[in-house]
């Protein structure tokens, strides 16, 4: 666990020196996954589905502002549309204005989940989104997932009925087929019912007092996603799919989870209840301290430490002056030349550090020279 959260402090620090660069890579990577499946779901327009303009749009997108991946993933499905049918292309247009008038205008940097929603839904798991934003998020997040997931349906509508669209009479007759076959879907309104309650959920039951309340509130929101889904199966004689049904859930768990630990980590363990009052009021307080790690300590082991000045002195002088054999040998063989003079006194100068260190060492080791040739002398 220690090596766990030694991690997430290290991602929350990369994160938040690398952050520009790291939201950059993650628009990039979902405007691409993005385009790259719508592409592959509709493709009705060849020169649009190559992988050289799904690249393009991706990186454009990326210096720009998210809502602006919105609104490209949209002229993306129009232009695909418009090879299909002119007047479903119409109405396409008509609820993505909508779309984007009443929500996106408002709260453009959540644009994003309009996109993340029919992502998640191609990839199996739908039933992360509402989850994920009911944690992080507020529970307005259920209007852009409701939109998305209209979208979505829009898509899979275009993938499976485009034949039976094209041959349909005149624009009216496609319009009219186009619109029934999507907001007349009773999965499509079952599913949205079932996102939103599991939004609101989620949203309340994780804010709550009680202990280990994310957790319960991740697993309320997947068994809210598979009974209401299951009931609107039964009420409505729908075919889905419950093993897909199961694991998206069981994923939307563990999504939830890893957001709990990088979000909220806490220790319940050392949970304190505080009780106070003022003159108008008494106060509850239930304090839950969060998980942190200590900053491993680091130990250094110098090698080779560094010595003061005063044994660098002391071993110098050692080192330069003559052994006392070394000194009677020129005592005996010069004697003449051995007198007693007195130690000249240099006169002060303006020096810097190292200079006064050397005069120091050269006056020391004179001294010290002149005093064990004295020595030698009252000896003999």
């Amino acid at each position: 666990m220690s090596s766990l959260l030694e991690w997430k402090e290290k991602l929350q620090k990369f994160y938040a020196n690398q952050s520009i660069y790291v939201d950059k890579a993650i628009q990039f990577i979902l405007g691409f996954v993005t385009f790259y499946l719508i592409n592959s779901n509709i493709g009705l327009m060849k020169a649009a589905s190559t992988p050289v303009v799904t690249a393009a749009l991706a990186i454009i997108c990326m210096f720009l502002p998210p809502v602006f991946t919105a609104l490209a993933a949209a002229a993306l499905i129009l232009a695909h549309l418009f090879t299909l049918s002119i007047g479903v292309t119409a109405v396409s247009a008509a609820i993505f204005i909508m779309m984007f008038i009443f929500y996106c205008r408002f709260t453009p940097k959540r644009a994003l989940i309009l996109l993340i929603v029919p992502v998640a839904f191609m990839l199996k798991i739908p039933y992360v989104v509402p989850i994920a934003c009911g944690l992080v998020m507020t529970p307005v997040t259920a209007i852009p997932i409701v939109f998305g997931t209209i979208v979505y349906y829009m898509i899979f509508c275009v993938k499976n009925s485009a034949a039976a669209i094209t041959g349909a009479e005149g624009i009216n007759g496609q319009i009219s087929l186009f619109v029934k076959l999507v907001f007349q879907n009773k999965e499509l309104w079952i599913t949205a019912v079932a996102f939103i309650i599991c939004v609101f959920a989620v949203y309340f039951l994780h804010r709550m007092s009680v202990d280990h309340a994310w957790k319960i509130a991740v697993a309320a929101g997947a068994v809210i996603n598979i009974v209401v889904i299951v009931i609107g199966d039964i009420a409505f004689n729908i075919h889905t799919s419950y093993a897909q049904l199961i694991l998206g859930n069981v994923a939307a768990v563990v999504i939830g989870l890893v957001l709990e630990f990088f979000v909220f980590s806490v220790d319940y363990s050392r949970t304190e209840h505080l009780q106070y009052e003022d003159d108008e009021y008494y106060y509850y307080v239930k304090a839950v301290p969060k998980i942190s790690i200590a900053a491993p300590e680091k130990t250094v082991k110098r090698i080779n430490e560094r010595r003061n000045t005063q044994d660098l002195e002391s071993e110098e002088i050692r080192r330069r002056a003559p052994r006392k054999s070394e000194a009677r040998r020129n005592v005996k063989r010069r004697p003449d030349r051995v007198e007693r003079r007195p130690v000249q006194q240099r006169r002060p100068q303006v020096l810097d550090n190292t200079d006064e260190l050397l005069l120091a060492k050269s006056l020391k080791e004179e001294l010290d020279i002149q005093n064990i040739v004295n020595k030698e002398l009252e000896d003999k």
